[in-house]
C-alpha cells in the first residue's frame, strides 16, 4: 500500500473514533506446497502476531505451513481489547483452524501465554495432531486474577490503574508504540475475560487427548514454572515433552532462548 493511501486510511479510522492496526500486529500465513503439516500459532493477551514471527519462520524452514491470526482486540488499542471477550478470541482460533484443516492433512496448535489457554481449549474440541504450549497462562503470579470477574460491573467506574511500564524500557519504536497502546494501563474488562478463560480451561484439562509439549522459563515473573506440575497432574496422559529455559522471562518466543525453544519445538513436532 502506498504511503499516502495508508495515511488516508489512518485519517478515516481516527474520524470514526478507531485506531488502525499496527503493522507488526497484522496476521500472517506461510503456505508451502509440500508441507509436512501445518501449525496454528496463537499469540498472548496484549500481544500480537509479531511475537511469534521468529518461531513461525523457523517452523516454515523446517517444512511446516504456519498461520498466525490476529486475535480480536489485538494491535489497535486497549479500548478495542476491552470490548472483546474470550468467545471472540476462541472464535478466531476456531475459524483459523478450520481454514488450515481444509488445506492440510495434519494440523498442530501452538499457543503462547493466553494463546496457550486457547490452544488447550481448541485441542480438546478438534483433536489436534499435537499441541505446544509456551508459558501457558493456566496460573499466573498475579494473585488478584481470580477476583477480576467479580469487579467487572465496576469497569466504567474505577480509575485506570498504571502498570509501571515506561517507554524507555523498550528497545524499538515499534515496541514503544505497542506499549503506549496496551502496557501502560490495566484493563479490568479484558483481564476479567482472561480470568474466566483460565477457569474454563482448567476445568476442561481432563478432556484433552492429544500429545502436549510445554515450554516454561525459570525466570518468568508472569507464569511460574510450576505450571508444568499442574499440567502433568491434570492432563490425562501428562506431558509428552517439556523444556525449561533460563535466559528469558515471560517473553519465551522472542527472548535470548528463542533459538533453543525453536529447535526443541521443531524436533518434537
Amino acid at each position: 500500500m502506498k504511503r499516502n493511501e495508508l495515511s488516508r486510511r489512518k485519517d478515516g479510522f481516527r474520524k470514526a473514533g478507531l485506531r488502525a492496526t499496527m503493522p507488526s500486529s497484522l496476521p500472517f500465513e506461510i503456505h508451502l506446497e509440500d508441507a509436512r503439516g501445518a501449525v496454528l500459532a496463537l499469540h498472548g493477551y496484549t500481544g500480537g502476531p509479531s511475537d511469534l514471527r521468529y518461531l513461525a519462520g523457523r517452523l516454515a524452514a523446517a517444512g511446516f505451513a504456519v498461520s498466525v491470526p490476529r486475535l480480536p482486540g489485538a494491535g489497535t488499542d486497549m479500548d478495542d481489547l476491552s470490548n472483546t471477550s474470550r468467545r471472540d478470541w476462541m472464535r478466531r482460533a476456531i475459524d483459523t483452524w478450520e481454514d488450515l484443516r481444509s488445506r492440510y492433512k495434519t494440523v498442530s496448535i501452538l499457543g503462547y501465554s493466553m494463546g496457550g489457554l486457547l490452544a488447550l481449549e481448541l485441542a480438546r474440541m478438534v483433536k489436534s495432531e499435537k499441541t505446544v504450549l509456551l508459558a501457558p497462562a493456566l496460573i499466573t503470579s498475579h494473585k488478584s486474577m481470580r477476583f477480576l470477574p467479580l469487579l467487572r460491573p465496576l469497569a466504567g467506574v474505577l480509575p485506570k490503574m498504571k502498570t509501571g511500564w515506561e517507554p524507555k524500557d523498550e528497545d524499538s519504536e515499534e515496541r514503544r508504540e505497542h506499549g503506549r497502546r496496551y502496557w501502560a494501563y490495566r484493563d479490568l474488562k479484558s483481564a476479567a475475560q482472561l480470568s474466566l478463560l483460565q477457569s474454563e480451561v482448567l476445568k476442561h484439562l481432563g478432556g484433552i487427548r492429544t500429545p502436549v509439549m510445554a515450554v516454561v522459563s525459570s525466570e518468568d515473573m508472569t507464569v511460574p514454572a510450576k505450571v508444568l506440575k499442574l499440567l502433568e497432574k491434570r492432563l490425562p496422559s501428562g506431558l509428552s515433552a517439556t523444556l525449561v529455559v533460563t535466559k528469558c522471562g515471560h517473553n519465551i518466543p522472542q527472548g535470548p532462548d528463542q533459538e533453543k525453544v525453536a529447535d526443541a519445538v521443531i524436533a518434537w513436532l
